[in-house]
């Protein structure tokens, strides 16, 4: 088993890097688990915590060489700790140093400092990256021969990686082939999240949430995708949010064709990583993707799942050199409603966090007509009913509020949604009789009636340039 670890100071791609050289060579890496534990206190710790970190960071290097084959990826290793303890407490652990002594890597990546910064609360330190990586350098001096610095864009630090681990490979001799008599195993489709209040299912085609189980009554909460209804459970809508007038649009003087709600609900997602409480998928551009979207892209979907409370984030990155990214992204997960027997649509509502006052924004074919309606005047609560909904889904833009409860009349259960900082939310069931309610948060909109437009003129478009990130995330927590 050869071991490659990925160090170096903050923001310098080495979690992306790991997760695409493990996607690459089809084995597992050992995920940076000081983010893990630091997103519930944030960066307030102590030496206690920073211990704590070094043992969860030497669990989670055995538990990827356990899952691995015939090599093995570390998002940091203790060097990080050692040198993380001694500039935030002037000194490191005996036992921390001793374990780095004994630690055995085939290939050690220093990753360069000339990636930009990314902004992140659980990062500290952006002025200071260029003096921490020259304590990396100086230690693997000194520790080590085995190590590289690699630098550059990502594809320029991906084929680097790739070049070296490709020359340790050829020196080690390959597993022996499997007896002609077994089959080889069916790819995984379903992957499942779990913790002792509930468990949560998704599909890697469209990375999409299938299922949300509570372990105490077996209660089912995500609509289960009855195709004479509404075949789908909780799509993902990227790299379009809504409908284009004749599901077209023009972009720098050429058109093309764009599905409604775009194409990443129907594609295959790639497998980065899955623990018993963490899921992560990626889909990256194509030639197909190409063909009616002409921009570079990598869309990472971050499942996690807390006691009962599942938290979706999405990372957008634009790997182009030199083009801009335009896109949009949304959510439009579907819960039953009816939850239970005896039950019927109109005993439910919706609760807000406080009064609120809203107006929908009326669609037509999909495309919003320029028209509105009010629906709420200072009220906490929304009655359903399908006649609500009789002139397609509620459309909301720039409301106030960032918490929505689904309860019911009937029962103490209910589904609450958090989403913080989406400038559109779409409400909507697909009609009389239909067993869900979806709730869709949205960053971007579905276009005006009228001709195919300009990309970048289309309401809702975000615009990121090369190497920029975009991330956003919501949560749905059952009870």
């Amino acid at each position: 088993m050869l071991r490659v670890s990925l160090t170096g100071p903050e923001s310098t791609g080495k979690s992306t890097l790991a997760a695409r050289l493990a996607a690459h060579y089809g084995t597992a890496f050992a995920p940076e688990f000081a983010r893990e534990y630091l997103v519930d206190i944030g960066p307030h710790y102590t030496p206690g915590d920073l211990e704590e970190i070094a043992h969860g960071q030497l669990a989670a290097e055995a538990a990827a060489q356990a899952r691995a084959q015939r090599i093995v990826f570390c998002d940091t290793d203790l060097l990080v700790i050692k040198i993380w303890y001694e500039h935030a407490f002037g000194n490191c652990p005996e036992w921390i140093l001793n374990c780095i002594d004994q630690q055995q890597y085939d290939l050690v990546l220093l990753m360069g400092v000339d990636l930009p910064w990314q902004p992140d609360p659980l990062r500290e330190h952006p002025h200071l990256r260029q003096q921490f990586y020259d304590l990396y350098q100086r230690e693997l001096r000194e520790r080590m021969a085995n190590f590289a610095e690699i630098s550059g864009n990502p594809d320029r630090r991906f084929a680097h990686a790739c070049f070296l681990i490709d020359e340790l490979l050829a020196g080690v001799p390959a597993p022996p082939a499997l007896p002609r008599t077994t089959m080889p195993a069916a790819p995984t489709t379903h992957y499942t999240l779990s913790t002792p209040w509930c468990r949560a299912t998704f599909a890697s085609h469209g990375a999409e949430l299938t299922s949300f189980i509570t372990n105490a009554d077996g209660l089912e909460y995500i609509w289960p995708g009855d195709p004479a209804v509404w075949g789908r459970h909780a799509p993902v809508l990227f790299p379009l949010v809504g409908r284009l007038p004749g599901d077209a649009y023009q972009y720098q003087g050429r058109a093309y064709k764009l599905p409604q709600h775009g194409f990443a609900r129907d594609q295959q997602f790639a497998v980065l990583r899955h623990t018993a409480t963490e899921l992560v998928f990626r889909l990256e551009h194509d030639e197909a993707s190409r063909t009616v979207f002409p921009f570079a892209f990598e869309l990472t979907i971050t499942y996690t799942l807390r006691d009962a409370l599942l938290t979706v984030r999405w990372d957008v990155r634009n790997p182009a050199p030199d083009q801009p990214l335009l896109f949009s992204i949304g959510a439009h997960p579907a819960v039953r409603c009816p939850l239970l027997p005896g039950e019927v649509f109109e005993d439910y509502f919706f609760e807000f966090d406080h009064p609120v006052t809203l107006e929908r924004h009326l669609l037509q074919g999909g495309l919003l007509t320029g028209h509105t309606a009010p629906v709420l005047n200072q009220a906490e609560e929304m009655p359903l009913s399908y006649e609500l909904f009789a002139d397609d889904a509620l459309v909301f833009k720039h409301y106030d509020f960032t918490r929505l409860t689904l309860r019911s009349r009937k029962s103490e259960h209910y589904v609450r949604f958090q989403f913080d900082g989406f400038p559109y939310l779409g409400l909507w069931t697909k009609g009389a009789g239909a067993g869900f309610v979806c709730v869709e948060p949205w960053h971007g909109i579905a276009s005006p009636t009228g001709e195919p437009g300009e990309l970048h003129d289309k309401e809702g478009i975000l615009r990121l340039e090369p190497g920029q990130l975009f991330s956003a995330s919501y949560s749905i927590e059952v009870g």
